[in-house]
């Protein structure tokens, strides 16, 4: 294992490499004007580079497949998630004015969504270490991928969500038997009524945004559509954001790539929120510091975020990028919808539709001619 080590991404300081890391013990979870002290695995890539490169010969088509850019010693007896097709979309891209546009399609993941590979490193690590437990609140998609890899193990999956949870996802996860727990609030209450609960009860962390471990199973995208792509990078990689976990992942992943060099360019990052909740927008483009606050309601249930908690993370990617954010409202999100479905064969959920209404608003004030650009499609769960 080429792991080494963990960085605070606030304050600097190192923490040792260990099953039960979570917060930076100096800035711990943060507050309404603090961000919380996520940490970040660091990896000796000097080491890390030829064993990457043979890995790539492997049979594997899973996340393991990238074995030494990952915070585990060996693949875990857990469902297969990635090894997901990149779908090229020409009459999309002859509509955008650009050269080329793919979908990567996440739900071809073994619960439809592009959190199993997080979940694949969760569940690898709880097994390892002796976990029967494991929680994360959720508006829907990360439960139901934990509660799937739960159920394939025998474990107990406990799933925090908001009050607005669809009966869809609240149906899957009954299916796969979680033991669902239903906030009175929306998803940052659900997620600090998650994080106490495990903390009284010693329960493995499905949580993302705080488990360092997690966005390392979520940066493999960014390995498979480099590879998928003949090891050349797209000028443009969209997501939807939330927490700030995925297009900080695949930012990071896309950077690695390129410090062993196996790449040469980055992608410049867009990130898309809804137009109701947008804290991260407001907060990269400089409308203020404040990390609490958005108050409206958006259809895109897995973006409905008021309190980014990977903000920091997203930040620096963004930035080394060259990357920006931008916000649409639901109606565009519903057009673009449409539109994948339409003019790609592809029936995304609401929150993924986002990359493609983001994306059209770019087009309208950008030149995009002669551009690659992939949208990650996140999920596929259709209740809106």
């Amino acid at each position: 294992m080429f792991a080494t080590s963990l960085r605070c991404l606030r304050c600097g300081r190192s923490a040792a490499l260990e099953p039960s890391a979570y917060l930076c013990s100096h800035c711990g979870a943060g507050n309404g004007t603090t961000d919380p002290g996520i940490l970040d695995v660091q990896y000796d890539y000097t080491e890390a580079a030829a064993a990457f490169v043979s890995s790539l010969s492997t049979q594997r088509h899973d996340i393991f497949r990238f074995l030494p850019l990952l915070p585990v010693s060996q693949p875990g007896d857990v469902l297969p998630a990635g090894g997901t097709p990149l779908v090229a979309a020409p009459r999309l891209a002859a509509r955008l004015g650009l050269r080329a546009l793919y979908l990567k399609d996440e739900t071809r993941n073994p619960t439809r969504c592009l959190k199993d590979r997080a979940t694949a490193i969760a569940m690898t690590i709880a097994l390892a270490n002796g976990y029967r437990d494991l929680y994360c609140a959720s508006a829907g998609n990360a439960a139901i991928s934990l509660a799937g890899f739960c159920a394939h193990q025998g474990l107990t999956c406990h799933a925090f969500v908001p009050r607005i949870a669809s009966t869809t996802r609240l149906d899957w996860l009954r299916r796969y038997g979680a033991r669902i727990h239903v906030s009175k609030g929306n998803y940052d209450q659900a997620f600090r009524e998650a994080e106490k609960a495990a903390e009284q009860e010693g329960w493995y962390s499905r949580n993302c945004a705080f488990n360092p471990y997690l966005v390392e199973g979520k940066k493999t995208v960014a390995f498979e559509i480099a590879e998928q792509l003949n090891w050349q990078t797209p000028d443009m990689v969209v997501a939807p954001v939330g927490d700030g976990c995925t297009l900080g992942a695949a930012g990071k992943g896309f950077r690695e790539l390129r410090t062993i060099g196996q790449t040469e360019l980055l992608p410049r990052l867009i990130g898309v929120q809804a137009e109701a909740i947008q804290p991260v927008v407001r907060r990269y483009q400089g409308q203020g510091q404040q990390i609490d606050g958005e108050t409206g309601e958006t259809l895109a249930a897995s973006i409905a975020v008021q309190r980014p908690r990977n903000y920091l993370r997203l930040r620096a990617e963004l930035r080394t990028s060259h990357g920006t954010m931008l916000a649409v409202p639901d109606s565009e999100m519903l057009e673009a919808q449409s539109l994948l479905s339409q003019e790609a064969g592809i029936i995304p959920e609401l929150t993924s539709a986002a990359t493609l209404a983001g994306l059209l608003r770019l087009a309208a004030t950008e030149d995009l001619s002669g551009q690659c650009a992939v949208l990650i499609i996140t999920g596929g769960r259709l209740d809106s």
